[in-house]
């Protein structure tokens, strides 16, 4: 059965509220579409795709949430129920169901998402991935059905930070329709499955979560910066992935090289911090232009900054509520996201519904429709208003230290910055100058 168009927009405002998304390409408009994503973020993965898709998708989910206590959001998205060996009490025996399910809505021009590697994850890669994207897409084409397989990147950057940043990158659709004359063969499941990987891997920054993820992110700011690289979302992701593997190789193949360029950069961001600067900062401009630019901001922060507190004060409570909540629910990073979405709108419709009761009590009915229709807006009008003179006032608290700071120390940081991004070109050329030769000595 389709989505509810209720469900399916509460899960698009939940994803544009808890994350920045930048999103890069779209699936097909129209057509049978497999969409193929990793998984990294339990059900906050589906409202990712919902809100950047740009059409309706029907996902597979395991048979086991459609009894918990999230059945009301899993029934209400249209998903098919999978039944997996490795899920308890789970009727094994009912995939023949889901196939079924699947050919029909693909033979009906519809977008199906599964996420190959069958299980939500914080590994920081993608793992090793299931027969079962294979096997329906083969199902399909073996029906008649040409369908479009749209690999899909999730990049998230602190996923379970309310605010942060994930970058959805939509790959190029091929199909397996030179498979299908032997869809029922092992060896072309197998191909198939391995395929799928092969597409998908190009859209993912894999770095190891705990160790690696932040240093991806500490030197792509510091090469961008001093390279003068624009923010463009897919040229981000992409040049993650080179420092991504890039750390990886060199720290297996020059321990010592790797160690002295951890050095570098640690004695370079401490002297940023001793002047309370960012990389991009080093480049600004002081001039009357940028007083007249910080001026000119203060004077929307007269409106903004009322905003900012007066939603402040009335959502600390459910904001810390919520993060408390999440932590004693789980710790689990590819659910901490979920159960702070989960929880939040819980939480904050009941602290709305009180502000709602009280007006009614004191002012009576007109009061309380106000105070509902108000409320949302004020939170979601304060978020933004935050967000914005926060970083107004960065941008006005850096000019200050730039007009206090000599123009030779500036000088000295940029040197340094174009210094480290210089070493990262080198070790950069001489890692794929390695790779090239081991290449060559195997073939």
């Amino acid at each position: 059965m389709p989505a509810s168009p209720f469900i399916r927009s509460l899960a698009r405002l939940a994803c544009r509220l808890f994350y920045r998304v930048d999103c890069v390409n779209r699936p097909p408009e129209a057509g049978a579409a497999l969409l193929l994503p990793n998984h990294a973020n339990a059900l906050l993965d589906p409202a990712v795709l919902w809100a950047t898709a740009g059409r309706d998708v029907r996902f597979l989910a395991k048979s086991t949430l459609f009894e918990g206590p999230l059945r009301f959001l899993v029934v209400g998205s249209g998903a098919i129920p999978v039944y997996r060996k490795l899920d308890q009490g789970a009727q094994v025996s009912k995939n023949s169901e889901a196939f079924a399910a699947v050919d029909a809505a693909l033979a009906a021009g519809d977008a199906i998402c599964i996420f190959p590697e069958g299980l939500s994850h914080s590994t920081g890669r993608l793992e090793a991935l299931r027969t079962g994207a294979a096997r329906m897409a083969l199902s399909a084409e073996r029906a008649g059905t040409r369908v479009s397989l749209v690999p899909v990147g999730l990049n998230f950057e602190r996923k379970t930070t309310f605010r942060s940043r994930v970058t959805v990158i939509y790959g190029h659709p091929f199909t397996c329709h030179d498979l299908a004359d032997h869809a029922t063969h092992p060896e072309a499941v197998r191909e198939l499955t391995d395929r799928i990987a092969e597409h998908m891997r190009r859209l993912l920054i894999e770095a190891e979560l705990k160790t690696d993820t932040a240093l991806v992110d500490r030197i792509d700011r510091l090469y961008s910066a001093a390279r003068g690289i624009g923010r463009d979302p897919q040229e981000r992701v992409e040049r993650r992935r080179v420092i991504a593997a890039g750390i990886e190789r060199l720290r297996s193949a020059d321990p010592r090289r790797y160690d002295e360029i951890l050095l570098r950069l640690h004695r370079y961001q401490q002297r940023l911090q001793r002047f309370g600067f960012r990389d991009r900062h080093l480049d600004w401009a002081v001039s009357n232009g940028e007083a007249t630019f910080a001026g000119r901001e203060l004077l929307a922060a007269i409106v903004l900054l009322p905003l900012s507190a007066v939603a402040l004060i009335l959502f600390a409570v459910p904001y810390r509520l919520t993060g408390y909540g999440a932590r004693w629910f789980t710790r689990e990073p590819d659910v901490a996201a979920t159960a702070k979405v989960v929880g939040g709108f819980l939480i904050y419709s009941a602290w709305m519904g009180l502000f709602v009761a009280g007006a009614w009590w004191w002012r009576g009915l007109a009061a309380g429709v106000a105070a509902l229709l108000l409320l949302p807006l004020l939170a979601v009008a304060g978020l933004f208003a935050f967000e914005r003179e926060s970083a107004v006032l960065d941008a006005v608290r850096a000019w200050f230290l730039l007009r206090r700071t000599h123009a030779h120390t500036r000088e000295r940081l940029r040197r340094r910055r174009s210094e480290l991004a210089d070493v990262l070109d080198e070790v950069n050329t001489w890692l794929t100058e390695s790779a090239a030769m081991t290449k060559g000595r195997v073939s």
